[in-house]
């Protein structure tokens, strides 16, 4: 499967390695920097235009792309007798029509044509496009001079006006006569470019030629020929020339010859120092190499998409996360990468929401790679072009799942510690550690096994993942060297990691069952108590096989560590439940239980009109057999009779030691006639089987008091009572032998 993070067109400008919000500022702050400087200047040198306009003392037309005047100059008014809002209105033809706007190669050459006066019938206007830089004007804007043909409107036909605004924007217009091999220009023109005397209108072409950098020379000397062998046409040149300061200033140059041959060897020349713009697209160029570094080498993946979504550029951080080269990548939708059908609708959902907004967005992506999983936190930046308009999509990816699977981990152990400090049941604290597990490792399947009462089988207590009829099979499996995963770990107390069980001699007894069930690999780890005693095995089970890794062995053990305390805290909480209601001697309930329990079951036999029994019990002669035997015989004889009341006795019946040699039994849901003869079973049963100890036969009896619950019984003490009362008759009358109540009927 292609990797979900495969990205983008020409490179970025930021470094992604650095900060979100870092980043965030950098781009924005690096965009609108720039625009806004643009926008200044350009709105400063368009206010100057206007105002040399409308200063003019020449006919001079500023209009837009769509021929509609912008500012006229009165004498452009005077001249064509109206003020009219485009050129059609004035009757001079439209700026598309070839009189007025030739080929490129003659655009800025003086043209001729016929005019209708309103005033004075048909005139000839010569209309001059005059060469401005592109950021003296705004877009589509043309600048034009008329004059009447016949005029001195010279050479240099800007005035001062014109020029001042020229000159603020560092703009010099001059003249090349390379016949004469000078250099002409108007008043204040060398000073503006060059820090020269204002006072010097002309300078040798020589002289010229050796204030250009030595290795910008040959080019401006080939231009000038170039441009002089082919009449009508323009060249344009960017060269530095020395200031009087000794600095050198970079020119551009706009070179335009004469439409005739017998005028070639004049060329007007606009020149416009850029040395601010060229140190800044050094600059420029600087950082956008930085940045180009940086995002080439940030461990970031960043990429680049159009409005369709598809991929325009991506950094080489991709190689890690996709199985396709980065080249691979482009020109592509995530959707032909390969992505998954829900990470590629979370994506193209996020990037439809930034179009529209046009907002960046952030969110999350978890896939898994190479069976690993991995969560990545992706934010999408617009991109915009210099008139406002949405262009692209940059994408920054940026890998968290160390950070995110530590902080989920952390809050699932938690949870886990909080369910076993709050004696959560064991059943469900198992399945919490395997949830956890599961969530980290991509397609593992966890299961735990309990070491049995006997010691020599494993019963499954949790693994709700795998299949219910596979934990079925291996409920109850046995310990041995060569027992699939967990039986091996089991007996070998150690780690066994079976990569593919195909090819396993541990699996090979049980690949039937495995393959019924799509099992492939098992890794199995032995859980042991703080002493180091077996209590069971946490195994993972995968569809495939593999091979883990350093870091899912060490969330493996730490999972088995916190398996290890729930299972110590379960029999922590079992050995304080038995030591506060069992007998420890007997393993039957102590009075405090037993009572709690019996007290229970009167409640519900009066709630459900059912019959039940109490048995009052105590061993005949008992201290005779501590006096004749010793007290170590007589906790023999108690344990003997115990174990005759648990052969004796239903398990839905509660037994207690009162204390000493007495006992008590309830039976619930029991009649006159079961308790009778339960308790004849009972006293038979200890008349009948002696407690054989050193090979000396220890003969007792046992007295026992039966009574039956009665309506106006409030509490089990009423029947305890009556029961005791029974059983010291029983005594009084002899011993081993059953007293119950007077009233009890017998059929």
């Amino acid at each position: 499967m292609a990797s979900p993070l495969a990205w983008a067109g020409t490179a970025p400008e930021l470094p992604m390695a650095w900060t979100w919000a870092g980043l965030g500022g950098l781009v924005i702050g690096l965009w609108l920097g720039r625009r806004w400087q643009r926008h200044r200047q350009q709105a400063q040198c368009h206010q100057q235009l206007h105002a040399g306009i409308s200063q003019a003392s020449a006919a001079l037309l500023l209009l837009d792309g769509h021929d509609r005047v912008v500012a006229a100059s009165p004498p452009c008014q005077a001249l064509l007798g109206q003020q009219a809002a485009t050129l059609q209105e004035y009757g001079l033809p439209l700026v598309g029509q070839p009189a007025l706007l030739p080929p490129d190669v003659q655009r800025y050459m003086p043209q001729q044509i016929d005019w209708q006066s309103p005033q004075q019938g048909l005139r000839q206007l010569v209309v001059q496009w005059l060469p401005l830089p592109e950021g003296l004007l705004r877009a589509g804007e043309r600048l034009l001079l008329l004059y009447e043909a016949g005029s001195e409107s010279g050479s240099m036909p800007l005035d001062g006006n014109i020029a001042a605004v020229l000159q603020s924007a560092r703009i010099g217009l001059c003249q090349f006569d390379l016949e004469r091999r000078m250099v002409l220009c108007p008043s204040a023109c060398m000073q503006t470019l060059l820090g020269l005397p204002s006072d010097l209108e002309q300078i040798n072409l020589d002289d010229w030629l050796q204030r250009v950098h030595p290795e910008d020379r040959p080019l401006l000397e080939q231009a000038l020929q170039a441009v002089r062998t082919r009449p009508s046409t323009s060249l344009k040149l960017e060269y530095r020339m020395q200031h009087v300061q000794q600095h050198w200033e970079w020119l551009e140059l706009q070179l335009q010859s004469g439409s005739q041959h017998d005028n070639s060897h004049l060329l007007l020349a606009l020149h416009q120092v850029i040395t601010a713009r060229k140190s800044a697209e050094a600059s420029m160029r600087r950082r956008e190499q930085e940045f180009r570094t940086l995002v080439e080498n940030s461990s970031d993946i960043i990429s680049r998409y159009d409005l369709e979504l598809r991929c325009q550029f991506i950094n080489r951080s991709i190689n890690r996360y996709s199985p396709m080269i980065r080249d691979e990548h482009i020109g592509k939708t995530v959707r032909e990468k390969g992505w998954p059908e829900e990470l590629a609708t979370v994506f193209e959902s996020e990037c439809r929401q930034l179009i529209d907004k046009q907002e960046p967005r952030d969110f999350e992506l978890e896939f898994v790679f190479r069976n690993r999983r991995y969560i990545f936190e992706t934010r999408l930046f617009p991109e915009f072009d210099s008139s406002g308009q949405l262009t692209s999509i940059l994408s920054v990816d940026r890998e968290i799942t160390d950070s995110r699977q530590a902080n989920r981990l952390l809050s699932e152990e938690n949870a886990v510690m909080e369910m076993i400090a709050s004696n959560q049941p064991l059943e469900d604290t198992l399945a919490q550690i395997c949830t956890m597990i599961e969530s980290q490792i991509a397609g593992g399947r966890c299961s735990v096994m309990l070491l049995g009462e006997d010691g020599q089988h494993l019963r499954v207590a949790s693994g709700k993942l795998l299949p219910k009829a596979y934990l079925d099979i291996i409920d109850g499996i046995a310990i041995g060297p060569q027992v699939g995963s967990c039986g091996t770990a089991a007996f070998w107390k150690r780690t066994i990691i079976v990569e593919d069980m195909e090819n396993s001699p541990l699996w090979q007894p049980y690949l039937d069952v495995v393959r019924r069930f799509n099992l492939r690999a098992c890794w199995s780890i032995p859980i042991f108590s703080s002493s180091r005693e077996l209590m069971g095995t946490f195994a993972i089970y995968y569809d495939k096989p593999r091979t883990p890794n350093p870091d899912e062995m060490r969330l493996v053990y730490r999972s088995s560590h916190i398996t290890a305390i729930a299972l110590q805290r379960e029999q922590h909480e079992q050995k304080l439940f038995q030591l506060a209601t069992m007998d420890e001697l007997t393993g039957l309930g102590n009075r405090r239980h037993f009572l709690q329990q019996a007290d229970r079951e009167l409640k519900r036999s009066q709630r459900y009109q059912q019959p039940m029994a109490v048995l009052m019990m105590d061993l005949d002669h008992f201290k005779n057999i501590n006096d004749q035997y010793g007290h170590a015989t007589g906790d023999q004889v108690i344990s003997h009779f115990a174990g005759l009341c648990r052969q004796v006795l239903r398990t839905s019946d509660l037994t207690g030691r009162l204390g000493g040699e007495e006992f008590a039994a309830l039976l619930p849901n029991t009649d006159s006639k079961a308790a009778l003869a339960a308790a004849e079973r009972l006293r038979a049963a200890v008349n009948e089987n002696p407690l054989l100890v050193n090979g000396q036969s220890i003969h007792y009896t046992v007295s026992l008091g039966l009574s039956l619950r009665q309506d106006s019984d409030q509490h089990v003490d009423d029947l305890l009572k009556r029961a005791d009362k029974l059983l010291y008759q029983a005594k009084n009358l002899g011993r081993n032998r059953v007293c119950h109540d007077p009233e009890l009927v017998l059929d």
